[in-house]
């Protein structure tokens, strides 16, 4: 309850409105890097503005950037299921914020050599 009450506080200080706003200019940079570099997995009428789910086109070892990103701080997931490998995501909600999602990219762009 105390951790609860403790991050309403930190989205209350914030704002609904504002906090709303980052979530999406942050999913909106995700999805533009994601297209030009790979594709989108969901249909954009249905994008979240909580996470994007990248396909695989290039059929990287999301194993394998994970545990590059990792040495570097940053962290991203696959795909559940049979979508395994062939998907991954990435976050971009909660306290993160546009600078740490172009970080992120950037360190991506620079393992995969994109």
């Amino acid at each position: 309850m105390f951790a609860l009450d403790y991050q309403l506080d930190k989205i209350l200080k914030e704002g609904l409105e504002n906090r709303f706003a980052r979530h999406a200019q942050m999913a909106d940079y995700v999805r533009a890097w994601a297209k030009d570099k790979f594709a989108l997995f969901a249909q954009e009428e249905f994008a979240s503005n909580t996470v994007t789910c990248i396909k695989n086109t290039r059929e990287i070892s999301v194993g394998d950037l994970n545990k590059a990103l990792g040495e570097r701080g940053f962290m991203i997931s696959n795909g559940y299921g049979k979508l395994k490998d062939k998907t991954f995501r990435i976050a971009h909600m909660a306290e993160a914020t546009l600078s740490e999602i172009k970080e992120l990219l950037s360190i991506i762009n620079e393992i995969l050599g994109l």
